[in-house]
């Protein structure tokens, strides 16, 4: 009897053993995931990478003959982003696609081909329409005129994109929704760049407090010329313009010019310890935060950004050259000369 139950436990083992194996199986089978493949001509690297809504895919690729595959978890449609060396395109993926691209990193966008995605090869279309088309600078036009520009702009892509809406109708609502946001964020950017304070005029006035506590405001500078770096620690172009900054600084020492550092770092030690470790000099507050007035008042999206003010107070250039550029020097010259 001993026996027969042993024999009868070890069957029935087996048996849970091969009905996990196949609900391992079942579940295996039942993520959806992507599979791309690919050649890049010319590689500048070894990996590539793919960065989606919540992850980044990364595979190696062979420095010979540049081939390179990958397969991921994918489990709804959405936008993603292929990237080799500093270059990257723009790809759209849905669940179970097996996608094959061809690249040069000798021109890059103008040479990726895709089998296998209809939507990213569209999407690489556009980029080369784009780019081969000579569009106005929207931020010189009247508001007025923004939308017969966007029509001409985007017509011929929205009449192309129609076609997705029958066999890809994920794809047209996702491009359908990033192109409003894109219109709705232009529009919004031309009404805050229209607002800002011209050459000449009064600037808008911001205070905040430097590593003593303080209160700083920029007004506070009138008499003198000022050059304001807008800027924070973890900004690698800001970063960058440190040493020509200091470099600046010492050069025109004694002189009448202020050198006021924004900082929007949200650590105030990092900024502090940043700042004795460089040997930065000049005058240095900190906003705490990136939603600040003065950003918004400034319509500041992107650091570094330099502004130049004149010893009355007055705005002289809202987006100065960096202390990098060969420009700078005969600008402030120039203003300290003025009597």
């Amino acid at each position: 009897m001993k026996n027969l139950k042993e024999i009868v436990f070890a069957v029935l083992a087996v048996i849970l053993v091969v009905l996990i194996i196949k609900g391992e199986r079942i579940d295996r089978t039942a993520v959806s995931s992507v599979k791309i493949t690919g050649v890049v001509e010319n590689p500048i690297g070894d990996t590539v990478k793919f960065h989606g809504p919540d992850s980044t895919y990364i595979t190696n690729l062979d420095t010979v003959t540049g081939i390179f595959s990958i397969e991921f978890d994918w489990d709804s449609a959405a936008f993603l982003s292929f990237f080799h060396g500093v270059e990257s395109t723009k790809m759209y993926a849905k669940p179970n696609d097996v996608i094959q691209l061809s690249i040069n990193t000798e021109e890059f966008d103008e040479t990726v081909q895709y089998t296998g995605s209809r939507e990213s090869s569209f999407l690489a279309w556009k980029y080369m329409y784009d780019e081969e088309n000579d569009w106005p600078d929207i931020y010189k036009l009247p508001y007025e005129s923004l939308d017969s520009v966007f029509e001409a702009e985007f017509g011929l892509v929205l009449n192309r994109l129609e076609r997705f809406k029958k066999f890809s109708p994920e794809f047209y609502e996702a491009f359908i929704a990033e192109h409003n946001e894109s219109i709705e964020y232009s529009k919004n950017r031309h009404k805050a760049l229209s607002a800002l304070p011209k050459a000449g005029e009064d600037p808008f006035d911001f205070t905040f407090s430097d590593r003593d506590g303080n209160d700083v405001s920029l007004s506070d500078f009138v008499g003198s010329v000022v050059y304001v770096d807008v800027w924070a620690t973890w900004c690698g172009p800001c970063v960058y313009e440190v040493p020509f900054l200091i470099e600046i600084e010492e050069e025109y020492e004694g002189q009448n010019i202020t050198f006021l550092g924004v900082s929007v770092d949200t650590d105030a030690e990092v900024w502090m310890n940043f700042i004795d470790e460089k040997g930065m000099r000049g005058v240095h507050v900190n906003t705490g935060s990136w939603k600040t007035q003065m950003m918004d008042d400034y319509a500041i999206n992107g650091i570094p950004r330099f502004m130049i003010f004149d010893t009355e107070g007055k705005v002289v250039n809202l987006n100065a050259p960096r202390p990098s550029s060969e420009k700078i020097r005969p600008i402030l010259d120039g203003l300290l000369s003025e009597k």
